[in-house]
């Protein structure tokens, strides 16, 4: 099997290193020939780092990540609403929230895509494709054609693969402008600006605050009714909005954007010999920072069921479970960073949207798990991360992670006979939810929580939903 993956970005990157630590061979074709030289996106959470460092990054991330230490609410006198502490907190054995500077990251993906032997056909662009009953075929821009059996839209919001597949997306009603500005600083320590994640919700103008890695430091403004976006970009007005924080005597801006954010969700993520992932299949407003994240979550749960359909381990069925896994959590997501956007706007006294205050960063959030998909079982943590997947690295990344607790007695034939990929490991009760087994799927994600009389029936479940 050869994947093609139609855009290099960070998500394109990921999907290429999962597929080749998986054995599945892939071409990724991005019209760049260098990574795009200034930031974007800017944190990464705790289970995306995770998931990478399964895949032997661990090291390559740490030069490039640093841990942030507090996000918060504040009015528009400074005064704190709410916030979070994340000095020193941790999941899954690591800082529960990363940030750093994507062109770095992106130079250490791709030279990981590289390593593990992705072919990187950069600077073309996939001017076509065609899907036949036996293949794809690219066509780029210089007549070049790549085959593969199946194509990966990593193409971003514009995505030309979705609009040729004519996949709609379903719009959740959420569009505002802001001007993204990034800073570098002269010098951090005598720059006065916050470490911190900051929502400043001033009815006047809400404004976002972001520390971001090194010595780079990012505003976002909201844009007010009859602000020209292009007039705003200009130096004069960007070091206005700046004034009250910093100014050009301690910090040089090195990008400037407007944007209309956006909420949308793909309907589909998949159409026969063709998947999207990333922006390509849902696009969110940033107050969560988890658009990046997202499409990396896609990346991971793609990689395994390819790599099994590969191997004669599944059917072509298998890959309808993407869309029904990925679409709600995606959407959730989505809504869940809508309803950041209006608490914002909410707090600062401009309108009132019935938003929860959980919707912030100091609060709750919705657990959002798999349904429908290669699950099983009722347990209240069937289809979420497995919480202590850290603890347990000493087996093959493509493979189900079966844990039976110390003191359970069950059946060892009907494991021994699933045709699936998988290792056992006895564990104390604490890291088996109470339960007598638990099945941890290859992207990290709870599979199913059991006992031992249902073992042979969660099976039967886990296979036929693969099948």
């Amino acid at each position: 099997m050869r994947v093609v993956i139609v855009g290099g970005g960070p998500v394109g990157l990921v999907t290429s290193i999962v597929l080749s630590s998986h054995g599945v061979a892939n071409t990724v074709i991005e019209r760049d020939a260098t990574v795009y030289g200034l930031p974007r996106a800017i944190v990464m959470d705790a289970e995306i780092r995770h998931s990478l460092s399964r895949f032997g990054l661990a090291d390559d991330l740490d030069l490039v990540l640093q841990p942030m230490v507090a996000a918060d609410f504040v009015d528009a006198a400074g005064k704190t609403l709410m916030g979070i502490d994340l000095a020193g907190v941790e999941l899954l054995g690591c800082p529960a929230v990363s940030k750093h500077f994507q062109p770095r990251l992106d130079e250490t993906l791709r030279a990981a895509a590289i390593a593990r032997g992705a072919r990187l056909t950069l600077g073309r662009v996939a001017s076509s494709f065609a899907v036949e009953s036996d293949a794809v075929r690219v066509t780029l821009d210089d007549g070049t054609v790549v085959e593969a059996d199946y194509l990966v839209g990593c193409d971003g919001a514009s995505s030309v693969i979705r609009k040729s597949l004519g996949i709609a997306l379903h719009d959740l009603g959420f569009d505002q402008d802001w001007l993204v500005v990034d800073l570098l600083l002269r010098d951090r320590a005598t720059s006065g600006l916050p470490d911190v994640t900051r929502q400043v919700c001033d009815a006047r103008r809400p404004t976002t605050l972001v520390s971001g890695f090194g010595d780079y430091y990012r505003f976002e403004f909201q844009l007010q009714p009859g602000e020209d976006p292009k007039a705003m970009c200009e130096e004069s007005s960007l070091w206005s909005l700046l004034r009250p924080w910093t100014g050009p005597e301690k910090a040089s801006i090195v990008r400037k954007a407007a944007y209309r954010f956006h909420a949308v969700v793909a309907e589909s993520m998949n159409q026969g010999r063709i998947l999207l992932a990333g922006d390509s299949a849902h696009q969110m407003p940033p107050f969560m920072g988890q658009g990046l994240n997202s499409g990396m979550r896609d990346a991971f749960n793609l990689g395994w069921k390819l790599a099994y359909l590969r191997q004669g381990l599944s059917s072509a069925r298998l890959l309808d479970t993407y869309s029904s896994e990925r679409i709600p959590g995606a959407r959730a997501t989505v809504e869940q960073s809508v309803e950041t956007g209006r608490l914002i706007d909410q707090l600062a006294g401009r309108s009132s949207h019935g938003v929860s205050e959980s919707a912030g960063y100091g609060g709750s959030r919705r657990r959002v798990a798999y349904e429908n998909g290669v699950v099983a079982g009722s347990s209240e943590h069937r289809g979420t991360i497995y919480s202590q997947w850290h603890r347990f690295t000493d087996y093959d990344a493509g493979s189900f992670l079966v844990l039976l607790a110390i003191d359970a007695s069950v059946d060892g034939g009907s494991l021994s006979e699933w045709r699936i990929p998988h290792v056992v490991r006895r564990a104390d009760r604490d890291l088996t939810y109470g339960a007598d087994v638990v099945f941890v799927r290859p992207d990290g994600y709870v599979a199913a929580v059991c006992s031992a009389a249902e073992c042979s029936d969660t099976l039967r479940t886990l296979d036929s939903a693969m099948r």
